[in-house]
């Protein structure tokens, strides 16, 4: 039984829909029990354990009843991904960022950042770092404390090429970064400066031997350590001695995640390819025999995997681009149509606010029509991470 102060921590109180109220009940109950018995889950605030167990049964659910009752309440966003800047000083082949066309904004500031953030009162995550380096803006770990501050469940994808060794003890620091994905596409220097130009390997790996040094330090299991290769023309050779070159680093990493690039477009075309048939299952062989948890995304791409598009939950995480268009969800990312993107946002959080942008007719139509399988928008047909069929 969670006592009673402990769960208006973490709830912040009953919810008025009884279904919904069991079932955050439940996520109560279950973070509870494992911040009072696992030492792993102690080091958790218990509104951060919460949030965190609050996403993982929500976010891309496949309980039809829950994805009913999401669709009955639509509740308002607890789940958030937002650019702070839209600048990066790398020019990673397969990253849309190298190939984009648009104004340079201007950074948030960090009174433009709490403007945001203070419009999702019961945010319980974010991820603030989904293309560009948000370690650029200069107010970015402020930005990270700010969030800790309100126990928000964070996780971040990055090189840290921009980083030094210090930063990652503030990282390490904060008590809600859940998860730190490195993006790391090969197992030798030389391929890996090929593909993220700009990056410097060695700098890089000095950074994540830190990171794990900084956290053996402080004693933490947390930030989980895990590592995301993207499988191009370029590094498909070296796929299976990556896993090799993981082990060699000699601290616990909590998985690795394998993908193909999620789109197509016409400044890939030499660096796209398809993964090869029985690639993925002897890669995760090979993961069981080292002791490393191996995935892959790609998976997911197969129609047999994927979800009816009616069964979407993404709608639960807009997406905010630096220059403040709100979107759907991040499915159309890295597809470099960022102009048909901003043409199809549901507002702009700088010219109205987000419960109004979220109340709004677009927003209110999206999920609806989603329901009903009907495509809400042409952002919609690109979907990568759910099946289309059977919609009109």
């Amino acid at each position: 039984m969670i006592p009673e102060a402990i769960d208006l921590e973490m709830r912040g109180g009953n919810h008025p829909d009884p279904v919904m109220n069991n079932v955050e009940t439940q996520i109560a109950e279950t973070a509870y029990r494992l911040i009072s018995n696992d030492p792993v889950w102690s080091e958790l605030h218990p509104r951060t354990a919460y949030n965190f167990l609050h996403l993982n049964t929500f976010y891309g659910t496949r309980n039809p009843e829950l994805v009913n009752l999401l669709y009955r309440l639509q509740p308002y966003p607890s789940y958030l991904e937002a650019e702070v800047t839209g600048r990066c000083p790398f020019r990673c082949i397969m990253c849309e960022h190298t190939y984009w066309d648009e104004p340079n904004y201007p950074d948030w500031s960090m009174d433009q950042f709490k403007y945001v953030i203070d419009q999702f009162p019961d945010l319980k995550w974010a991820a603030l770092a989904p293309i560009a380096d948000p370690f650029v803006n200069k107010d970015f770990f402020e930005m990270l404390k700010y969030l800790d501050d309100r126990h928000v469940a964070q996780e971040i994808y990055m090189t840290s090429g921009t980083l030094q060794e210090v930063d990652m003890q503030k990282l390490v620091n904060l008590k809600g970064m859940i998860m730190i994905k490195f993006s790391h596409d090969a197992a030798t220097p030389e391929t890996y400066e090929k593909i993220r130009v700009g990056v410097n390997w060695d700098k890089v790996v000095r950074n994540i031997r830190a990171l794990a040094k900084y956290k053996r330090q402080a004693g933490k299991f947390f930030p989980r350590v895990e590592f995301h290769y993207i499988i191009m023309k370029q590094n498909i050779h070296e796929a299976e001695m990556f896993l090799d070159w993981v082990d060699s680093l000699g601290f616990p990493v909590t998985e690795v995640m394998y993908s193909r690039l999620l789109h197509y477009f016409p400044e890939v075309k030499d660096v796209y390819t398809d993964i090869p048939e029985g690639l993925i299952e002897k890669l995760k062989n090979k993961g069981k025999q080292l002791g490393i948890n191996v995935i892959a995304n790609s998976d997911a791409q197969l129609k047999a995997e994927k979800l009816p598009a009616n069964m979407c939950t993404q709608w639960l995480m807009p997406f905010i681009f630096v220059s403040g268009e709100v979107n759907t969800c991040c499915a159309q990312n890295e597809a470099n149509q960022r102009k048909l993107q901003k043409e199809c946002t549901m507002g702009n959080i700088f010219q109205q606010s987000m419960r109004d942008i979220w109340n709004g007719k677009k927003f209110r139509e999206l999920r609806t029509n989603l329901y009903n399988k009907r495509f809400p928008s042409p952002i919609c047909q690109m979907c990568v991470t759910h099946n289309t069929e059977g919609f009109v």
